[in-house]
């Protein structure tokens, strides 16, 4: 029976002295993290999460370590840990938009439709998923546009060049089409970006621009 109390006494002190050294860790790495020494944060957090064990984990430190891992450009780490953050439910919202972000960065095209898809359906009420989608439909519209314009100015370049007869000419209408497309194309675009964002002058401009060109050609 003694043996029995003195083990359990120095299991306790052995986990008291474990739970002092992670919260010594975690105090360094807040401190590093403020002082901006990315690196210094994330190695101190690092082994404080190894010195929990089973033991509840703090994801407010995950999320810290996710972000010193993204300022250090080590965006694999930071997407592990974003997606820890986002998949136990500790400030879902934002780790997933960063999530997308690192995708956006990466270029990862797959990865990041899905996230994107991911994120408007868990939160349609997001203004940072909602503008990410209004940023995209903008970008889309605005390279109709600029297509359209392209191919709308080499058509009147090859008409001043005699390489076009005149405005009847058959390959001039058949350009004229083209960019009446292209402008045509950006319509939705534009209309999806105003819906998630209608206060977007820009798209309004441009819309206006479209619809112009639209009907003159």
């Amino acid at each position: 029976m003694k043996r029995t109390v003195l083990f359990l006494a120095f299991s306790l002190l052995v986990g008291s002295l474990f739970a002092q050294e992670n919260i010594k860790l975690q105090n360094a790495g807040n401190d590093a993290m403020k002082a901006k020494d990315y690196a210094k944060a994330i190695e101190n957090y690092e082994k404080a999460a190894a010195a929990w064990g089973d033991a509840a984990k703090d994801f407010g430190m995950y999320y810290n370590m996710a972000f010193c891992a993204f300022q250090l450009k080590d965006l694999d780490k930071a997407l592990k840990y974003f997606d820890m953050c986002a998949a136990n439910n500790f400030k879902p919202e934002d780790a997933l938009f960063n999530e997308l972000i690192i995708y956006k960065i990466q270029k990862n095209t797959d990865s990041y439709q899905k996230v994107l898809a991911d994120g408007i359906a868990k939160f349609p009420e997001s203004a940072k998923f909602k503008g990410e989608i209004a940023r995209n439909s903008f970008s889309e519209a605005i390279a109709h546009f600029n297509a359209g314009n392209g191919i709308l100015k080499a058509a009147v370049d090859k008409v001043n060049a005699k390489k076009f007869k005149d405005a009847n000419d058959p390959g001039y209408k058949a350009e004229i089409a083209k960019a009446k497309k292209e402008f045509s194309a950006a319509i939705p675009a534009l209309d999806k970006a105003l819906e998630l964002n209608p206060a977007d002058d820009k798209a309004k401009q441009v819309k206006e621009a479209c619809e112009k060109q639209i009907k003159a050609l």
